[in-house]
Parts: C-alpha cells; sequence; structure tokens
C-alpha cells in the first residue's frame, strides 16, 4: 500500500454487519475519505471472497462506475480471501489489521516504534506470501509480485534475515529501558503509565498532570513513542508516561510485536486507566474488556485507577457507566474526569498521591550474599530506600507503603534475614 495521510485518497469500506464507526475513524485517521459503504448482512465470512458471490458481482458494478484508491474490509482478512479480492475486484484491499499497520507506519517517529512497527508489518505479511508462493507455483501472478515465485521466495529469505535483525534491536532497547526505569526509583521516583484504548485522552491527560503542552491529535493512536513527564502537585515524585492506545482483537502477533510498548505499562508502579465516558454502555464495555485482555493478570486491580474521561460530553448521571467500569475491572478507584473543563483533576492526583505515600518506616537485615541482591533491588522497586549500610549484613533503611509491608517482611525471612525495627 502506498503512503497514506500525505495526501487525501478515497476508499470504500465492506463490511458484513454495521458496526463501521471504528473503521470510519481508522479511515479518516489514515488520510483517506470514504465515498461508499457496503454491507452484506452475514453470520460470518465467505470462506473464499469475504462477502459472498453475489455481493462482489454488485461491488464490481459500484468499482466501475465510482472509483476508488482502495476497498477497506471491515474485518481480517484470510490471505486467500485477500488474493480472490484483488483478483476480481482489480482494486487494492486493504484489512483492518493492514489499515492501522499503515497509520503506525506514518505515526513512528522513535526508532524503537518504527521497529516494532516494522517487526508487524513483517509478521502480518508472511502468511500472505505463502499465498503468493501457493499462486505462483500454481501459475497465478498477483499484479503486486508479478516478478514470479523466484523473487517471492528471495523476499521471504529477506523476511527472515530482517525480523531477527529487529528482535536483536528491539531487546538492546528494552534492556535499556530497565536500566532507566531502575534508575529513576533508585532516585525514588514512583513509575505510572497511562493506558486505555485508542483516542480516550490520555496524551491531552498527560498534558494536564505534567503541565505540558504537546500537540494533541483527535486521530486514532496519535500517540505510538512513549512520553514521560513528572505530575504536578504531588506530595510524592511521581513520573506519568503516556504510550500506544490498545485496540480491540488485535491479533497475537501485533501484541508481541509491540510487547516492549506494553512492557513499559506492565512494568510500572501503577496504571492509570483511561476510559472514554461519552461512549455507549456498549462502546465502554467492549472498550474495557480489550484494554483488561491486555492489563490482566500482570496487572491486577489493586496497581489500577480509572480516569472516567470526557464527562463533560455526557448529559445524564455516570453512575451506571461506573458501575460496568468496576464489574469489569474490579477496580475501587474511578475518577470521573474531564481533560477540558478540569473537573475530577484535583481528586485524580490525591488518589494517585495517596497510592504512593510511604507511611511505614522499617529496618530490615539480609545476609550479605549474592541471592540477596535480587531483594535489595526488589526493595528498590516497591519503596523508598533510604541507607543501604553493607557488612556482614546488609541493613537497610527504608519507608514503605502499609499494605506492602508484610510481602517486605515475609521475602526479608525467606532470604535468611530478620526485621530489626518493626513500627
Amino acid at each position: 500500500m502506498k503512503r497514506i495521510g500525505r495526501e487525501r485518497r478515497t476508499a470504500a469500506i465492506v463490511g458484513i454487519d454495521n458496526n463501521v464507526r471504528e473503521i470510519e475513524d481508522l479511515a479518516n485517521s489514515a488520510g483517506l475519505d470514504v465515498v461508499f459503504e457496503l454491507v452484506q448482512w452475514r453470520r460470518r465470512p465467505d470462506s473464499s471472497t469475504y462477502v459472498g458471490r453475489g455481493k462482489l458481482e454488485d461491488l464490481k458494478e459500484i468499482l466501475e462506475k465510482r472509483k476508488v484508491d482502495y476497498v477497506i474490509i471491515n474485518g481480517n482478512l484470510k490471505p486467500s480471501q485477500h488474493y480472490n479480492l484483488e483478483k476480481n475486484l482489480g482494486v487494492e484491499c486493504i484489512d483492518r489489521i493492514r489499515l492501522v499497520l499503515n497509520i503506525f507506519k506514518e505515526r513512528a517517529e522513535t526508532t524503537e516504534s518504527r521497529l516494532q512497527v516494522e517487526r508487524a508489518t513483517l509478521k502480518y505479511e508472511i502468511p500472505f506470501l505463502r499465498e503468493w508462493i501457493h499462486n505462483a507455483k500454481a501459475g497465478e501472478h498477483p499484479g503486486f509480485m508479478a516478478g514470479g515465485e523466484y523473487a517471492v521466495d528471495v523476499y521471504y529469505d529477506l523476511i527472515k534475515k530482517r525480523m531477527k535483525i529487529i528482535d536483536d534491536e528491539l531487546l538492546r532497547l528494552s534492556r535499556g529501558q530497565e536500566v532507566r526505569r531502575g534508575q529513576r526509583r533508585k532516585r525514588g521516583f514512583a513509575l505510572v503509565c497511562l493506558a486505555g484504548y485508542t483516542n480516550a485522552g490520555k496524551s491531552s491527560l498527560l498534558n494536564i498532570l505534567g503541565n505540558d503542552d504537546a500537540v494533541v491529535d483527535n486521530k486514532m493512536f496519535s500517540t505510538l513513542a512513549a512520553r514521560t513527564r513528572k505530575i504536578n502537585d504531588t506530595e510524592n515524585d511521581v513520573l506519568l508516561t503516556d504510550t500506544i492506545g490498545f485496540l480491540q482483537d488485535l491479533p497475537y502477533f501485533m501484541i508481541e510485536s509491540f510487547k516492549y510498548s506494553i512492557d513499559e505499562i506492565l512494568s510500572t508502579d501503577l496504571v492509570l486507566l483511561v476510559v472514554d465516558a461519552s461512549d455507549s454502555i456498549e462502546e465502554i464495555r467492549r472498550k474495557v474488556e480489550a484494554s483488561t485482555k491486555i492489563l490482566f493478570p500482570k496487572t491486577g486491580p489493586a496497581d489500577l485507577i480509572v480516569a472516567l474521561n470526557k464527562v463533560d460530553l455526557v448529559r445524564r448521571s455516570t453512575d451506571e457507566k461506573v458501575k460496568i467500569v468496576r464489574d469489569l475491572t474490579g477496580c475501587a478507584s474511578i475518577v470521573p474526569i474531564s481533560t477540558v473543563t478540569r473537573e475530577g483533576i484535583d481528586q485524580l492526583i490525591e488518589k494517585i498521591d495517596d497510592r504512593f505515600k510511604h507511611d511505614c518506616a522499617v529496618k530490615v537485615k539480609l545476609p550479605n550474599t549474592p541471592e540477596s541482591g535480587s531483594i535489595v533491588s526488589w526493595l528498590y522497586e516497591i519503596a523508598s530506600v533510604k541507607s543501604v549500610e553493607y557488612g556482614e549484613s546488609v541493613l537497610l533503611s527504608l519507608d514503605c507503603r502499609e499494605r506492602d509491608l508484610e510481602t517486605i517482611l515475609m521475602r526479608t525471612r525467606a532470604a535468611g534475614g530478620m526485621a530489626v525495627d518493626i513500627p
């Protein structure tokens, strides 16, 4: 697919139900003008051409009169469906995942985000290449791979080599992330990450909490690279990071390709899940379920605060929506807010600050062994370490949250240590 977004190009949307709002938003974010939409009501896609043969003929007739640059399929295509559609329609067909990948490609600005997008794109293309190879052997030559079987085989081999290079580079970058997180914790910073469905208002919230003035684009996936700012007006030192938004039914290969961005979320002390309160109950349920599939079980309700954003756009009470979110997440801390009117922002900051209050002081002694090193590192992550003395034993003075005290004492005893002073 050609680069889209620099100039407006035309597209038609084809689907098997009328849930087209999200694909319309994706098309707009990709810089495409939707000329027409065609829906065929089906329980499941046709195994060969996604839409049935009759509807395919209807689509061909419409495209002869109303030409478009792309046909967007509101779903995920199998390689054989994609091949048959392009062969019959004579126009480039892109499915939902390909559309998302092209948006990612346009928005990727950092080395890490560009590598993750490239990896996901290559993983997406592998099964399609297999289909092209199959058709090349059968004597068929799709237009975009008209060079024949040899060219396809060479390209397939290049993909595997490129994937290995990308994986090695992403691993190196992720280790750098881990080092930075560790350094921030040792300097006493608590780490909070914004998460949520794309276009829920995460970047706007970061601007408010971090006193930032980054441009907020009202398009899906406006943020791919992580941005970190210090939260103002908190008693504790708290860093807030904004990263990639979620999307429903992402295939495993995309989650795997963006695991380093997702790890940025899952490796923090607290996740601030942003939910769009202006959505319908059904939309909120769908988007929260998509978010929790990625967050849980590595992040649990105890490490979650939900910001129910855009309440300025809600005319009725948000009580029912709060209940739905609480039932889906198990989270007790749900704060209705507006990044436009600043309603609820002070209460949200207070909730965040409360999570990091170290109101218990304790001293622990550990044996000076290599095994104790991991305990010391963990204590830096979970508590505020005031001092460390190394001798025959390791003596640590630290402040911690009351809810973490028992876990600290338990791990200390399990490592052969003891508490010297307990509040």
